[in-house]
Protein backbone atom coordinates (compact mmCIF):
# COMPACT_ATOMS: atom_id res chain seq x y z
CA UNK A 1 0.00 0.00 0.00
CA UNK A 2 1.67 3.39 -0.66
CA UNK A 3 0.64 6.20 1.40
CA UNK A 4 -0.14 9.53 0.18
CA UNK A 5 0.87 13.03 1.16
CA UNK A 6 -1.14 16.46 2.40
CA UNK A 7 -3.34 14.73 4.01
CA UNK A 8 -3.97 11.13 5.91
CA UNK A 9 -1.96 8.49 5.04
CA UNK A 10 -4.11 4.74 5.50
CA UNK A 11 -1.88 2.08 6.69
CA UNK A 12 -3.38 -1.34 7.30
CA UNK A 13 -1.59 -2.87 9.97
CA UNK A 14 -3.74 -5.61 12.36
CA UNK A 15 -3.85 -5.65 15.99
CA UNK A 16 -4.82 -9.14 17.30
CA UNK A 17 -8.18 -8.73 19.50
CA UNK A 18 -11.04 -10.96 19.72
CA UNK A 19 -10.66 -12.39 16.50
CA UNK A 20 -12.24 -15.99 15.82
CA UNK A 21 -8.55 -18.26 14.88
CA UNK A 22 -9.01 -21.25 16.97
CA UNK A 23 -12.23 -21.90 17.98
CA UNK A 24 -12.41 -25.50 16.85
CA UNK A 25 -9.18 -26.35 18.60
CA UNK A 26 -9.71 -24.82 21.68
CA UNK A 27 -9.22 -27.20 24.66
CA UNK A 28 -10.64 -26.65 27.85
CA UNK A 29 -7.59 -25.39 29.47
CA UNK A 30 -4.72 -24.63 27.29
CA UNK A 31 -0.94 -24.43 27.87
CA UNK A 32 0.10 -22.23 24.63
CA UNK A 33 2.41 -19.18 25.09
CA UNK A 34 4.22 -17.69 22.14
CA UNK A 35 7.93 -16.95 22.43
CA UNK A 36 9.88 -13.94 22.36
CA UNK A 37 13.48 -14.20 20.26
CA UNK A 38 11.85 -15.76 17.57
CA UNK A 39 11.26 -14.62 14.24
CA UNK A 40 7.89 -15.57 11.54
CA UNK A 41 7.99 -15.67 7.97
CA UNK A 42 4.93 -13.79 7.17
CA UNK A 43 2.54 -11.00 9.32
CA UNK A 44 -0.29 -13.59 9.69
CA UNK A 45 -2.02 -13.97 12.89
CA UNK A 46 -0.59 -16.65 14.52
CA UNK A 47 -2.05 -17.06 18.02
CA UNK A 48 -2.81 -21.06 18.35
CA UNK A 49 -0.37 -23.69 18.17
CA UNK A 50 -1.48 -25.37 15.00
CA UNK A 51 -1.02 -21.94 13.40
CA UNK A 52 2.27 -21.01 15.43
CA UNK A 53 5.32 -21.55 13.09
CA UNK A 54 8.29 -19.71 14.77
CA UNK A 55 11.63 -19.32 13.29
CA UNK A 56 15.22 -18.39 13.95
CA UNK A 57 15.40 -14.70 13.09
CA UNK A 58 18.79 -15.82 10.76
CA UNK A 59 15.83 -17.65 8.43
CA UNK A 60 14.27 -14.80 6.04
CA UNK A 61 11.44 -13.63 7.91
CA UNK A 62 8.53 -10.23 7.91
CA UNK A 63 8.01 -10.33 11.91
CA UNK A 64 9.84 -10.56 14.99
CA UNK A 65 8.53 -11.22 18.51
CA UNK A 66 10.68 -9.03 20.69
CA UNK A 67 8.68 -9.82 24.17
CA UNK A 68 5.92 -11.55 25.54
CA UNK A 69 4.21 -10.95 28.70
CA UNK A 70 1.17 -11.98 30.62
CA UNK A 71 -1.91 -10.31 31.18
CA UNK A 72 -2.84 -10.34 34.88
CA UNK A 73 -5.33 -8.12 37.17
CA UNK A 74 -8.43 -6.76 36.06
CA UNK A 75 -7.64 -7.48 31.92
CA UNK A 76 -6.43 -11.20 32.95
CA UNK A 77 -9.72 -11.65 35.04
CA UNK A 78 -12.15 -9.98 32.15
CA UNK A 79 -14.54 -12.85 30.20
CA UNK A 80 -12.89 -11.81 27.02
CA UNK A 81 -9.59 -10.35 26.17
CA UNK A 82 -8.81 -6.96 25.32
CA UNK A 83 -10.19 -4.91 22.61
CA UNK A 84 -9.15 -3.02 19.94
CA UNK A 85 -9.80 0.81 21.59
CA UNK A 86 -10.08 -0.37 24.81
CA UNK A 87 -7.61 1.29 27.97
CA UNK A 88 -6.65 -2.72 28.41
CA UNK A 89 -5.49 -3.02 24.95
CA UNK A 90 -3.69 0.74 24.97
CA UNK A 91 -2.00 -0.42 28.78
CA UNK A 92 -0.09 -3.45 26.97
CA UNK A 93 0.52 -1.79 23.94
CA UNK A 94 2.67 0.81 25.72
CA UNK A 95 4.19 -1.97 27.28
CA UNK A 96 5.41 -3.11 24.07
CA UNK A 97 5.80 0.10 23.33
CA UNK A 98 8.41 0.97 26.00
CA UNK A 99 10.21 -2.49 25.58
CA UNK A 100 10.91 -1.88 21.88
CA UNK A 101 12.59 1.79 22.53
CA UNK A 102 14.84 -0.13 24.82
CA UNK A 103 15.55 -3.56 21.99
CA UNK A 104 15.52 -0.91 19.09
CA UNK A 105 17.81 2.14 20.75
CA UNK A 106 15.12 4.77 19.77
CA UNK A 107 12.14 5.46 18.82
CA UNK A 108 10.57 2.83 15.99
CA UNK A 109 7.99 6.10 15.15
CA UNK A 110 10.61 7.93 13.50
CA UNK A 111 11.66 5.13 11.28
CA UNK A 112 10.44 3.10 8.71
CA UNK A 113 9.83 0.08 11.83
CA UNK A 114 6.48 -1.00 12.59
CA UNK A 115 5.15 -2.42 15.99
CA UNK A 116 2.33 -4.64 16.57
CA UNK A 117 0.59 -6.43 19.67
CA UNK A 118 -0.69 -9.19 19.62
CA UNK A 119 -3.34 -11.00 22.31
CA UNK A 120 -5.52 -14.91 22.13
CA UNK A 121 -8.68 -15.18 20.49
CA UNK A 122 -11.57 -15.44 21.95
CA UNK A 123 -11.71 -18.92 21.85
CA UNK A 124 -8.34 -19.02 23.30
CA UNK A 125 -9.00 -16.64 26.00
CA UNK A 126 -11.72 -18.99 27.23
CA UNK A 127 -9.15 -22.03 27.29
CA UNK A 128 -7.40 -19.69 29.60
CA UNK A 129 -4.94 -18.41 27.58
CA UNK A 130 -3.69 -14.57 28.95
CA UNK A 131 -0.01 -13.62 26.93
CA UNK A 132 0.39 -10.89 25.14
CA UNK A 133 3.07 -10.44 22.13
CA UNK A 134 4.93 -7.99 20.78
CA UNK A 135 6.12 -7.90 17.20
CA UNK A 136 8.59 -5.34 14.83
CA UNK A 137 9.04 -5.76 11.53
CA UNK A 138 10.76 -4.07 8.98
CA UNK A 139 8.66 -1.72 6.29
CA UNK A 140 9.94 -1.03 2.28
CA UNK A 141 9.81 2.83 2.91
CA UNK A 142 7.40 5.88 4.13
CA UNK A 143 5.50 5.66 1.61
CA UNK A 144 5.34 1.68 0.52
CA UNK A 145 3.90 0.03 4.03
CA UNK A 146 4.39 -3.23 3.95
CA UNK A 147 6.80 -5.58 5.19
CA UNK A 148 10.49 -5.94 3.83
CA UNK A 149 12.00 -9.57 4.27
CA UNK A 150 15.45 -9.60 6.33
CA UNK A 151 17.30 -12.33 7.91
CA UNK A 152 19.04 -10.80 10.97
CA UNK A 153 17.47 -9.64 14.13
CA UNK A 154 16.14 -5.85 14.88
CA UNK A 155 18.16 -5.68 17.95
CA UNK A 156 19.95 -2.36 18.54
CA UNK A 157 18.67 -1.31 14.56
CA UNK A 158 18.09 2.33 15.42
CA UNK A 159 21.42 3.27 17.70
CA UNK A 160 23.81 5.36 15.99
CA UNK A 161 23.39 6.49 11.72
CA UNK A 162 20.48 4.26 11.09
CA UNK A 163 19.76 3.40 7.79
CA UNK A 164 16.02 3.09 8.82
CA UNK A 165 15.68 6.37 10.53
CA UNK A 166 13.28 8.90 8.25
CA UNK A 167 15.78 11.84 7.70
CA UNK A 168 15.83 13.84 3.83
CA UNK A 169 13.48 13.01 0.92
CA UNK A 170 13.05 14.59 -2.73
CA UNK A 171 10.09 15.73 -3.91
CA UNK A 172 7.16 13.35 -3.75
CA UNK A 173 5.69 12.38 -7.04
CA UNK A 174 2.11 12.54 -7.89
CA UNK A 175 1.88 8.76 -7.49
CA UNK A 176 2.87 9.16 -3.76
CA UNK A 177 5.97 8.40 -3.85
CA UNK A 178 8.73 9.80 -1.62
CA UNK A 179 12.22 9.17 -2.94
CA UNK A 180 14.65 9.47 -0.35
CA UNK A 181 17.66 11.87 -0.48
CA UNK A 182 21.13 12.73 1.41
CA UNK A 183 20.25 15.51 3.88
CA UNK A 184 23.69 16.97 3.07
CA UNK A 185 23.05 17.09 -0.78
CA UNK A 186 20.19 18.70 -2.72
CA UNK A 187 16.68 17.91 -1.12
CA UNK A 188 13.58 19.20 -0.35
CA UNK A 189 11.78 17.71 1.89
CA UNK A 190 13.17 16.69 5.57
CA UNK A 191 11.41 14.92 8.40
CA UNK A 192 10.72 16.74 11.52
CA UNK A 193 9.38 14.27 14.35
CA UNK A 194 6.34 12.75 15.54
CA UNK A 195 3.33 15.23 16.83
CA UNK A 196 1.48 13.49 19.87
CA UNK A 197 -1.82 14.43 20.63
CA UNK A 198 -2.77 15.45 24.09
CA UNK A 199 -6.01 13.35 25.63
CA UNK A 200 -8.14 16.70 24.24
CA UNK A 201 -8.05 15.28 20.94
CA UNK A 202 -10.51 13.24 20.29
CA UNK A 203 -10.20 13.47 16.01
CA UNK A 204 -7.46 14.24 14.42
CA UNK A 205 -9.12 16.71 11.52
CA UNK A 206 -6.71 17.88 9.04
CA UNK A 207 -6.36 21.20 11.02
CA UNK A 208 -4.96 19.77 13.92
CA UNK A 209 -2.78 17.50 11.94
CA UNK A 210 -1.64 21.16 10.36
CA UNK A 211 -1.38 22.87 13.65
CA UNK A 212 0.77 19.76 15.31
CA UNK A 213 3.01 19.74 12.44
CA UNK A 214 3.43 23.30 12.47
CA UNK A 215 4.71 23.62 16.29
CA UNK A 216 6.85 20.44 15.10
CA UNK A 217 8.44 21.92 12.59
CA UNK A 218 8.91 25.28 14.43
CA UNK A 219 10.99 23.31 16.78
CA UNK A 220 13.01 21.19 14.33
CA UNK A 221 13.91 24.63 12.62
CA UNK A 222 14.35 27.04 15.32
CA UNK A 223 12.23 29.72 14.02
CA UNK A 224 8.66 30.60 14.56
CA UNK A 225 5.40 29.14 13.45
CA UNK A 226 4.62 32.10 11.49
CA UNK A 227 7.93 32.14 9.26
CA UNK A 228 6.99 28.38 9.14
CA UNK A 229 3.94 28.99 7.40
CA UNK A 230 5.55 31.61 5.17
CA UNK A 231 8.33 29.26 4.09
CA UNK A 232 7.23 25.96 4.40
CA UNK A 233 4.64 23.33 2.88
CA UNK A 234 3.57 20.93 5.39
CA UNK A 235 3.01 17.40 5.00
CA UNK A 236 1.68 14.60 7.31
CA UNK A 237 1.27 10.67 7.67
CA UNK A 238 -1.39 9.20 9.91
CA UNK A 239 -0.79 5.52 10.92
CA UNK A 240 -5.00 5.11 10.75
CA UNK A 241 -6.04 1.31 11.15
CA UNK A 242 -2.48 0.74 12.33
CA UNK A 243 -1.97 -0.77 16.18
CA UNK A 244 -0.77 2.54 17.03
CA UNK A 245 -4.34 3.91 16.43
CA UNK A 246 -6.41 1.23 17.68
CA UNK A 247 -4.53 1.01 20.66
CA UNK A 248 -5.82 4.86 21.48
CA UNK A 249 -2.43 7.19 20.39
CA UNK A 250 -3.02 9.79 18.31
CA UNK A 251 0.02 11.04 16.33
CA UNK A 252 1.29 11.87 13.38
CA UNK A 253 4.42 11.89 11.46
CA UNK A 254 5.64 15.67 10.06
CA UNK A 255 7.47 16.51 7.22
CA UNK A 256 8.52 20.24 5.86
CA UNK A 257 9.03 21.05 2.47
CA UNK A 258 10.69 23.50 0.36
CA UNK A 259 8.54 25.18 -2.60
CA UNK A 260 11.29 27.14 -3.46
CA UNK A 261 13.74 24.84 -4.52
CA UNK A 262 15.91 22.11 -3.88
CA UNK A 263 17.71 22.36 0.14
CA UNK A 264 21.34 22.00 -0.02
CA UNK A 265 21.89 20.85 3.70
CA UNK A 266 19.68 20.19 6.91
CA UNK A 267 17.63 22.82 8.08
CA UNK A 268 17.08 21.08 11.60
CA UNK A 269 18.37 23.51 13.93
CA UNK A 270 19.06 26.18 11.24
CA UNK A 271 17.08 28.93 12.96
CA UNK A 272 16.79 32.01 10.18
CA UNK A 273 19.17 31.19 8.33
CA UNK A 274 16.88 28.18 7.16
CA UNK A 275 14.13 30.48 5.63
CA UNK A 276 17.13 32.64 3.93
CA UNK A 277 17.91 29.02 2.16
CA UNK A 278 14.21 28.46 1.11
CA UNK A 279 14.38 31.77 -1.19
Amino acid sequence: MRRSWGSAILVALTIGASGCDGGPSAKATSTFVPSAGVCHATAGDERSPEAYLPIPCSSKHEVETFLVGRITGAEGAASAPPAAGTEGISRLYEACDADAAVFLGGEWRESRLAMRTLVPSAARWKAGERWYRCDLLEMHAVDRWFPNPRANSLRGALTGDSPFRYTCFNNPTESGDLPPASCTGPHDTEFAGIWRAGPEVETLTDDVRHAGCRATVSRYVGVSETDVEGRFQLFWFTPEGEPEWQAGALSVGCLLHSPEGALKASVKGAGRKALAATG
